[in-house]
Protein backbone atom coordinates (compact mmCIF):
# COMPACT_ATOMS: atom_id res chain seq x y z
CA UNK A 1 0.00 0.00 0.00
CA UNK A 2 1.63 3.63 -1.25
CA UNK A 3 2.17 5.44 1.56
CA UNK A 4 0.74 9.41 2.13
CA UNK A 5 3.22 11.88 0.74
CA UNK A 6 2.63 14.09 4.01
CA UNK A 7 1.64 13.84 7.36
CA UNK A 8 -0.93 15.75 9.20
CA UNK A 9 -2.19 16.30 12.78
CA UNK A 10 -4.76 15.32 14.74
CA UNK A 11 -4.91 11.61 12.39
CA UNK A 12 -6.24 13.57 9.56
CA UNK A 13 -6.08 12.08 6.10
CA UNK A 14 -4.08 14.39 3.54
CA UNK A 15 -6.92 14.97 1.41
CA UNK A 16 -9.74 15.63 3.95
CA UNK A 17 -11.24 19.29 3.91
CA UNK A 18 -9.94 19.86 7.10
CA UNK A 19 -6.26 18.79 5.96
CA UNK A 20 -6.76 20.89 3.12
CA UNK A 21 -7.94 24.03 4.44
CA UNK A 22 -4.75 23.78 6.98
CA UNK A 23 -2.43 23.28 4.21
CA UNK A 24 -3.97 26.18 1.76
CA UNK A 25 -3.68 28.56 5.33
CA UNK A 26 -0.44 27.25 6.12
CA UNK A 27 1.91 27.11 2.41
CA UNK A 28 -0.56 26.70 -0.75
CA UNK A 29 2.65 26.31 -3.01
CA UNK A 30 3.02 23.19 -1.40
CA UNK A 31 -0.50 20.83 -1.84
CA UNK A 32 0.47 17.91 -3.74
CA UNK A 33 -2.31 17.46 -6.81
CA UNK A 34 -4.97 14.95 -5.92
CA UNK A 35 -4.21 11.96 -7.64
CA UNK A 36 -6.37 8.87 -8.04
CA UNK A 37 -4.30 6.22 -7.11
CA UNK A 38 -3.31 8.29 -3.79
CA UNK A 39 -7.02 9.05 -2.70
CA UNK A 40 -7.32 7.17 0.63
CA UNK A 41 -11.21 6.22 -0.82
CA UNK A 42 -9.34 4.27 -3.43
CA UNK A 43 -7.40 2.65 -0.83
CA UNK A 44 -10.21 1.51 1.33
CA UNK A 45 -12.53 0.48 -0.94
CA UNK A 46 -13.17 -3.20 -0.15
CA UNK A 47 -12.13 -5.67 -3.67
CA UNK A 48 -14.80 -6.29 -5.58
CA UNK A 49 -14.96 -10.12 -5.75
CA UNK A 50 -17.75 -13.08 -6.62
CA UNK A 51 -19.09 -14.07 -2.74
CA UNK A 52 -19.56 -10.15 -2.37
CA UNK A 53 -22.04 -10.33 -5.08
CA UNK A 54 -23.93 -13.38 -4.46
CA UNK A 55 -24.03 -12.30 -0.90
CA UNK A 56 -25.84 -9.05 -1.57
CA UNK A 57 -27.88 -10.65 -4.28
CA UNK A 58 -29.29 -12.93 -1.53
CA UNK A 59 -29.49 -10.36 1.04
CA UNK A 60 -31.90 -8.74 -1.46
CA UNK A 61 -34.12 -11.15 -2.25
CA UNK A 62 -34.69 -12.08 1.47
CA UNK A 63 -35.50 -8.35 1.44
CA UNK A 64 -37.92 -8.46 -1.39
CA UNK A 65 -39.25 -11.91 0.26
CA UNK A 66 -39.93 -10.28 3.50
CA UNK A 67 -41.80 -7.05 2.13
CA UNK A 68 -44.27 -9.04 -0.28
CA UNK A 69 -45.12 -11.50 2.96
CA UNK A 70 -46.20 -8.81 4.75
CA UNK A 71 -48.07 -7.06 2.31
CA UNK A 72 -49.97 -10.02 1.71
CA UNK A 73 -50.83 -10.18 5.70
CA UNK A 74 -51.67 -6.88 5.44
CA UNK A 75 -53.91 -7.19 2.69
CA UNK A 76 -55.41 -10.50 4.08
CA UNK A 77 -56.01 -8.88 7.89
CA UNK A 78 -57.40 -5.72 5.87
CA UNK A 79 -60.02 -8.40 4.19
CA UNK A 80 -61.17 -10.27 7.14
CA UNK A 81 -64.66 -10.87 8.23
CA UNK A 82 -64.37 -9.10 11.27
CA UNK A 83 -62.24 -6.05 9.45
CA UNK A 84 -64.23 -2.51 10.52
CA UNK A 85 -64.82 -2.20 6.56
CA UNK A 86 -66.71 -5.67 6.42
CA UNK A 87 -68.46 -5.07 9.36
CA UNK A 88 -69.99 -1.85 8.11
CA UNK A 89 -70.76 -3.20 4.59
CA UNK A 90 -72.38 -5.97 6.38
CA UNK A 91 -74.07 -3.79 7.82
CA UNK A 92 -75.31 -1.62 4.42
CA UNK A 93 -76.26 -4.56 3.30
CA UNK A 94 -78.56 -5.53 6.26
CA UNK A 95 -80.37 -2.36 6.67
CA UNK A 96 -81.26 -1.83 2.67
CA UNK A 97 -82.88 -5.60 3.42
CA UNK A 98 -84.41 -4.59 5.88
CA UNK A 99 -85.70 -1.49 3.84
CA UNK A 100 -87.19 -3.80 1.01
CA UNK A 101 -89.56 -5.55 3.29
CA UNK A 102 -90.73 -2.34 4.77
CA UNK A 103 -91.81 -1.51 1.65
CA UNK A 104 -93.09 -4.41 0.31
CA UNK A 105 -94.93 -4.70 3.66
CA UNK A 106 -95.95 -0.96 3.11
CA UNK A 107 -97.09 -1.98 -0.82
CA UNK A 108 -98.95 -5.08 0.72
CA UNK A 109 -101.16 -2.58 3.52
CA UNK A 110 -101.81 -0.42 0.97
CA UNK A 111 -103.25 -2.96 -1.16
CA UNK A 112 -105.20 -4.47 1.36
CA UNK A 113 -106.71 -0.71 2.67
CA UNK A 114 -107.69 -0.47 -0.86
CA UNK A 115 -109.68 -3.72 -1.13
CA UNK A 116 -110.91 -2.56 2.23
CA UNK A 117 -112.45 0.99 0.78
CA UNK A 118 -113.90 -1.17 -2.03
CA UNK A 119 -115.84 -2.93 0.07
CA UNK A 120 -116.95 -0.53 1.69
CA UNK A 121 -117.90 1.51 -0.94
CA UNK A 122 -119.78 -1.17 -2.70
CA UNK A 123 -121.80 -1.92 0.07
CA UNK A 124 -122.45 2.43 0.36
CA UNK A 125 -124.73 4.64 -1.26
CA UNK A 126 -124.51 6.06 -4.82
CA UNK A 127 -121.68 8.53 -5.24
CA UNK A 128 -119.59 7.39 -2.27
CA UNK A 129 -116.64 6.63 -4.60
CA UNK A 130 -117.02 9.88 -6.52
CA UNK A 131 -116.82 11.63 -3.55
CA UNK A 132 -113.99 9.69 -2.53
CA UNK A 133 -112.09 10.50 -5.18
CA UNK A 134 -112.72 14.28 -4.98
CA UNK A 135 -111.48 14.55 -1.51
CA UNK A 136 -108.41 12.33 -2.01
CA UNK A 137 -108.10 14.92 -5.28
CA UNK A 138 -108.49 17.75 -2.97
CA UNK A 139 -106.09 16.45 -0.20
CA UNK A 140 -103.18 15.56 -2.74
CA UNK A 141 -103.58 12.38 -2.35
CA UNK A 142 -103.78 11.41 -5.83
CA UNK A 143 -101.67 12.51 -8.94
CA UNK A 144 -103.26 14.61 -11.21
CA UNK A 145 -102.77 15.21 -15.10
CA UNK A 146 -103.39 17.90 -17.45
CA UNK A 147 -102.31 20.53 -19.47
CA UNK A 148 -100.79 23.56 -17.83
CA UNK A 149 -97.75 25.29 -17.24
CA UNK A 150 -94.06 25.86 -15.76
CA UNK A 151 -92.79 28.53 -14.00
CA UNK A 152 -89.17 28.55 -13.67
CA UNK A 153 -87.22 30.40 -11.20
CA UNK A 154 -83.83 30.53 -11.21
CA UNK A 155 -80.62 32.27 -9.38
CA UNK A 156 -79.05 35.60 -10.90
CA UNK A 157 -75.81 35.36 -13.12
CA UNK A 158 -72.27 36.45 -11.21
CA UNK A 159 -72.82 40.16 -10.75
CA UNK A 160 -70.12 42.44 -12.52
CA UNK A 161 -67.44 43.63 -9.61
CA UNK A 162 -64.89 46.42 -9.07
CA UNK A 163 -61.77 45.63 -11.28
CA UNK A 164 -59.02 43.18 -8.50
CA UNK A 165 -62.24 42.37 -6.56
CA UNK A 166 -62.90 38.75 -7.78
CA UNK A 167 -65.88 37.29 -8.90
CA UNK A 168 -69.13 38.72 -8.35
CA UNK A 169 -71.86 37.79 -6.30
CA UNK A 170 -74.82 35.43 -7.09
CA UNK A 171 -78.39 36.47 -5.86
CA UNK A 172 -80.26 33.45 -4.43
CA UNK A 173 -83.87 32.34 -5.24
CA UNK A 174 -85.57 32.35 -1.43
CA UNK A 175 -88.44 30.93 -0.05
CA UNK A 176 -90.10 33.72 0.34
CA UNK A 177 -90.30 34.50 -3.84
CA UNK A 178 -91.34 30.61 -4.22
CA UNK A 179 -94.11 31.19 -1.79
CA UNK A 180 -95.07 34.26 -3.76
CA UNK A 181 -94.90 32.57 -6.65
CA UNK A 182 -97.54 29.43 -5.73
CA UNK A 183 -100.04 32.03 -4.06
CA UNK A 184 -99.66 33.44 -7.39
CA UNK A 185 -100.73 30.63 -9.34
CA UNK A 186 -103.66 29.61 -6.55
CA UNK A 187 -105.22 32.80 -6.76
CA UNK A 188 -104.63 32.34 -10.63
CA UNK A 189 -107.04 29.15 -10.28
CA UNK A 190 -104.36 26.47 -10.76
CA UNK A 191 -106.39 23.16 -9.87
CA UNK A 192 -103.28 21.89 -8.63
CA UNK A 193 -99.09 22.77 -7.71
CA UNK A 194 -95.84 20.94 -7.05
CA UNK A 195 -92.53 22.42 -6.75
CA UNK A 196 -89.73 20.71 -8.40
CA UNK A 197 -91.62 17.20 -8.30
CA UNK A 198 -93.44 18.37 -4.73
CA UNK A 199 -97.31 18.26 -4.14
CA UNK A 200 -97.83 21.31 -2.75
CA UNK A 201 -101.38 21.65 -0.78
CA UNK A 202 -103.16 23.10 2.19
CA UNK A 203 -100.74 22.17 5.03
CA UNK A 204 -97.34 21.99 2.87
CA UNK A 205 -94.37 24.26 4.37
CA UNK A 206 -91.98 26.12 2.09
CA UNK A 207 -89.05 27.49 3.94
CA UNK A 208 -85.30 27.83 4.31
CA UNK A 209 -83.06 25.76 6.47
CA UNK A 210 -79.36 27.27 5.75
CA UNK A 211 -78.86 27.91 2.10
CA UNK A 212 -81.44 25.65 0.78
CA UNK A 213 -84.98 25.88 0.49
CA UNK A 214 -87.58 23.04 1.96
CA UNK A 215 -91.07 21.80 0.78
CA UNK A 216 -92.56 19.93 3.87
CA UNK A 217 -88.90 19.26 4.71
CA UNK A 218 -87.41 17.95 1.63
CA UNK A 219 -84.47 19.70 0.16
CA UNK A 220 -84.89 21.72 -3.31
CA UNK A 221 -81.79 22.51 -5.58
CA UNK A 222 -82.02 25.30 -8.43
CA UNK A 223 -83.59 25.90 -10.81
CA UNK A 224 -87.07 25.80 -9.21
CA UNK A 225 -90.08 24.18 -11.69
CA UNK A 226 -93.08 25.38 -10.45
CA UNK A 227 -95.87 22.85 -12.42
CA UNK A 228 -99.57 24.03 -12.20
CA UNK A 229 -102.07 22.67 -14.35
CA UNK A 230 -104.89 24.41 -15.68
CA UNK A 231 -105.62 26.67 -18.65
CA UNK A 232 -101.90 27.83 -19.79
CA UNK A 233 -103.10 31.08 -21.45
CA UNK A 234 -105.16 32.11 -18.06
CA UNK A 235 -102.75 30.86 -15.59
CA UNK A 236 -99.90 33.14 -17.30
CA UNK A 237 -101.81 36.48 -18.17
CA UNK A 238 -103.45 36.18 -14.62
CA UNK A 239 -100.16 35.71 -12.75
CA UNK A 240 -98.47 38.31 -14.77
CA UNK A 241 -101.05 41.17 -14.08
CA UNK A 242 -101.39 40.22 -10.47
CA UNK A 243 -98.98 41.38 -7.71
CA UNK A 244 -96.72 38.10 -7.81
CA UNK A 245 -95.93 39.29 -10.98
CA UNK A 246 -94.94 42.69 -10.30
CA UNK A 247 -93.17 41.09 -7.71
CA UNK A 248 -91.35 39.12 -9.61
CA UNK A 249 -90.49 41.33 -12.19
CA UNK A 250 -88.92 43.85 -9.29
CA UNK A 251 -86.49 41.29 -8.23
CA UNK A 252 -85.62 40.20 -11.86
CA UNK A 253 -85.19 43.59 -12.64
CA UNK A 254 -83.55 44.43 -9.10
CA UNK A 255 -81.35 41.46 -8.06
CA UNK A 256 -81.35 39.54 -11.54
CA UNK A 257 -83.54 36.69 -10.31
CA UNK A 258 -84.65 34.92 -13.52
CA UNK A 259 -88.32 33.75 -14.31
CA UNK A 260 -89.50 32.20 -17.28
CA UNK A 261 -92.65 30.52 -18.48
CA UNK A 262 -93.49 26.96 -20.02
CA UNK A 263 -96.77 26.05 -21.55
CA UNK A 264 -97.94 22.09 -21.69
CA UNK A 265 -100.90 20.27 -23.07
CA UNK A 266 -99.89 16.98 -20.71
CA UNK A 267 -98.32 18.31 -17.31
CA UNK A 268 -98.02 15.56 -14.37
CA UNK A 269 -98.46 16.95 -10.74
CA UNK A 270 -97.11 13.98 -8.22
CA UNK A 271 -99.44 12.65 -5.20
CA UNK A 272 -98.61 13.66 -1.90
CA UNK A 273 -96.71 11.61 0.42
CA UNK A 274 -98.95 10.22 2.86
CA UNK A 275 -98.61 11.43 6.49
CA UNK A 276 -99.44 9.58 9.60
CA UNK A 277 -102.61 9.40 11.06
CA UNK A 278 -102.94 10.67 14.41
CA UNK A 279 -106.37 11.27 14.83
CA UNK A 280 -110.13 10.54 13.22
CA UNK A 281 -113.65 11.25 13.56
CA UNK A 282 -116.99 10.33 11.18
CA UNK A 283 -118.85 13.56 10.34
CA UNK A 284 -121.24 14.99 12.62
CA UNK A 285 -123.58 16.74 10.07
CA UNK A 286 -122.99 14.29 6.83
CA UNK A 287 -123.98 16.92 4.71
CA UNK A 288 -121.10 15.83 2.52
CA UNK A 289 -119.58 19.44 1.59
CA UNK A 290 -116.21 19.48 -0.62
CA UNK A 291 -113.45 20.47 1.43
CA UNK A 292 -112.01 24.26 1.17
CA UNK A 293 -109.85 25.28 -1.32
CA UNK A 294 -106.01 25.19 0.04
CA UNK A 295 -105.37 28.35 1.42
CA UNK A 296 -101.96 30.20 0.15
CA UNK A 297 -98.86 30.30 2.01
CA UNK A 298 -98.07 33.67 3.58
CA UNK A 299 -94.83 34.24 3.64
CA UNK A 300 -92.74 35.26 6.45
CA UNK A 301 -91.89 38.40 4.62
CA UNK A 302 -92.45 39.65 1.07
CA UNK A 303 -90.43 42.96 1.07
CA UNK A 304 -87.34 42.31 -1.17
CA UNK A 305 -85.50 45.13 0.66
CA UNK A 306 -84.13 42.65 2.95
CA UNK A 307 -82.84 40.20 0.61
CA UNK A 308 -80.25 38.08 2.40
CA UNK A 309 -79.09 35.95 -0.27
CA UNK A 310 -76.39 37.12 -2.05
CA UNK A 311 -73.11 34.90 -1.63
CA UNK A 312 -70.22 35.27 -3.28
CA UNK A 313 -69.22 32.51 -6.20
CA UNK A 314 -66.43 30.07 -5.41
Amino acid sequence: MREADHSTPHGETPYSPTSLLRALTADPYSVDTLREDAHPAAEAAPPDVGVTRVITLLLALLLGFAAAVSVLELRRGAAAEDSPRALLEQEVRDTRAEADLLEQRQEELERQIAEAQGVVLDGAETGSSEELTTYEQASGSLPLTGPGVVLVLEDSSPLPSSPGAGAGTVNRVMDSDVQIAVNGLWSAGAEAISVNGQRITSTTAIRTAGSAILVDFRPLSPPYRITALGDPAQLRSAVTESEAGEYLAEISSRYGIGSSWESEDELEVPARSVGTLREAAPLDDGSGNLPEEPRPIHPTEPSTAGRGAEEETP
